[in-house]
């Protein structure tokens, strides 16, 4: 408004200017009409002293006019650019929240009003972006990193043709597009995560960009309100994330059923840790001869009614959430308290993928250590081998940190993945578990016999323990001893079970 100013102090000095020139004027004439010049009184002198005071008037009166017209111009740009101001996101120039979701309700109220009328009216999408990993950004490389990212994905997505563009949270973009085909739809929104891609790896500040899950719905065929269509669009991109994000996904009904069960779930966990209705169960590792070298404590969920749930049903749920943080500490915490009780020298404890991307999880270890006066020395971290695999900088960085603290880490379900054995050499790792579906097919399977000698012979010029998982039965264990494991783990040493339940181990010496 700095221009408005400007010129309302000009129009409040040519208002004083004016007043002063028609006082001047008026002057002149009676100074005229009185022949205080020294002119005789005559008509053409009057007349001609009375057109000079009026001219003088109208300039500055004019001038007036002219200065008025100009603040009206100022005013009005000055109301436009704070329009748009008000309806544009600062950082990306992307529609405002609000905005957005009255251009959405607009275009929606017609569709709605067609189908009353039983008039044909032009379908609408709608795609929820969202940067995967953006908290791990922001944290891990800085707010200037993350502001770059949203600059670029809202430049990009302004750039595209026929789409209006929101930003409409912290990291979350939605965009409405005409149509509804989902094949064409579908294209549209692959080509601008790839372009997206590209243009973030040419700049310095968004290298670390790991792409965008993108979900969609249709109105009228999905919704026709946009609660509702917001909604949906939202559960397609959380089912897009939790299948491994970096996905387009339509929504569809099935969703909502699970979305719910999702909901569910994730409220009763929330209510089980705070009633203390987790347990931990312990499944013995035992050495070459049968000794107890360890034990991997195992979550189980059991309520109040005495049912259960699977792990495999409810960490996956945690996962989306901080759930998984406030759950990996119970556990490790548990694990802490039981280890003098337990009869064994060290416990393995999971940790979750998605723990390792959070920077909550070292500081989590280090507090419950020395709340508990535990060592972290005597205790062994698994991670899965698609979770080492797909590891970050940042990740492994987390790794290498807990291996100085004292912790163990075990490569778990080794074989399961895409796994490359020239990736064990630069992984901090202490120890590989082949997975059973190896170890179980040992006595008659080729493959599986060669597969499980060479992840001996690598460990062994590595120097890493290898633990023989799912081991049933005694020629289970005497081929996988055979191929070079040092440690056993399955139902021939004991099943999870309490603590209580698993300090009597059975004498397993076996013979060499």
């Amino acid at each position: 408004m700095t221009g408005v100013s400007g010129l309302l102090k000009d129009v409040r000095l040519a208002n004083k200017a004016a007043a002063l020139t028609s006082a001047v004027s008026f002057l002149l004439v009676l100074l005229a009409c009185s022949g205080a010049f020294g002119f005789q009184e005559s008509a053409p002198t009057i007349l001609a002293i009375v057109a000079l005071a009026t001219g003088v008037t109208l300039v500055s009166l004019l001038s007036q006019v002219q200065r008025l017209f100009l603040l009206q111009q100022a005013v009005k740009t000055d109301q436009k650019t704070l329009v748009e101001r008000a309806s544009h996101d600062d950082l990306t120039g992307c529609l405002t929240r609000r905005h957005f979701l009255e251009t959405l309700d607009e275009r929606l109220t017609g569709i709605r009003a067609a189908n009353m009328r039983r008039r044909s009216s032009e379908d609408l999408t709608l795609m929820l972006i969202d940067v995967d990993h953006f908290k791990m950004l922001n944290d891990g490389f800085g707010h200037p990193c993350g502001d770059a990212v949203l600059q670029t994905l809202g430049r990009c997505a302004r750039a595209e043709r026929g789409w209006i563009t929101g930003r409409i949270g912290g990291d979350e973009f939605a965009i409405l597009v005409s149509g509804s085909d989902h094949r064409q739809i579908a294209e549209q929104a692959r080509r601008f995560a790839e372009r997206l891609g590209e243009e973030m790896r040419q700049q310095e500040a968004t290298r670390a960009f790991h792409g965008v899950s993108i979900g969609i719905a249709c109105a009228p065929l999905h919704a026709d309100h946009a609660r509702d269509l917001l909604q949906k669009a939202d559960i397609a991109l959380y089912v897009g994330k939790r299948n491994g994000r970096g996905q387009v996904t339509f929504y569809h009904g099935d969703m909502e059923r699970a979305h719910a069960e999702q909901r569910h779930i994730a409220r009763e966990l929330h209510a089980a840790l705070l009633l203390d209705q987790m347990e931990l169960h312990y499944q013995p590792i035992v050495g070459t001869n049968g000794e107890p070298a360890a034990a991997e404590a195992l979550i189980r969920w059991r309520n109040g009614m005495g049912g259960s749930m699977a792990p495999d049903k409810f960490i996956p749920v945690a996962e989306q959430s901080d759930l998984i943080d406030r759950l990996g500490e119970w556990v490790f915490r548990r694990a802490c308290r039981d280890l003098k009780d337990s009869g064994y020298p060290r416990i393995s404890v999971n940790i979750s993928g998605a723990q390792l991307k959070h920077d909550r999880l070292v500081p989590m270890l280090r507090r419950v250590l020395r709340e508990t006066g535990s060592d972290a020395r005597n205790f062994t971290l698994e991670i899965t081998e698609t979770v080492v695999l797909k590891a970050t900088h940042n990740v492994m960085g987390i790794l290498r940190e807990v291996r100085e603290m004292g912790f163990l880490i075990a490569l778990d379900d080794f074989g399961t993945g895409n796994n490359s054995f020239s990736l064990l050499r630069n992984m901090p790792v202490d120890i590989i578990k082949i997975d059973k579906s190896y170890t179980q097919r040992i006595e008659d399977d080729k493959i599986a016999q060669v597969f499980v000698s060479a992840v001996c012979e690598i460990a062994k010029a590595l120097d890493m323990i290898v633990v023989a998982e799912g081991i049933e039965t005694e020629a289970q264990q005497a081929c996988a001893r055979l191929a070079g494991a040092q440690r056993f783990q399955g139902w021939l040493h004991g099943r999870p079970a309490p603590l209580k339940k698993t300090t009597a181990l059975p004498d397993r010496s076996l013979s060499a």
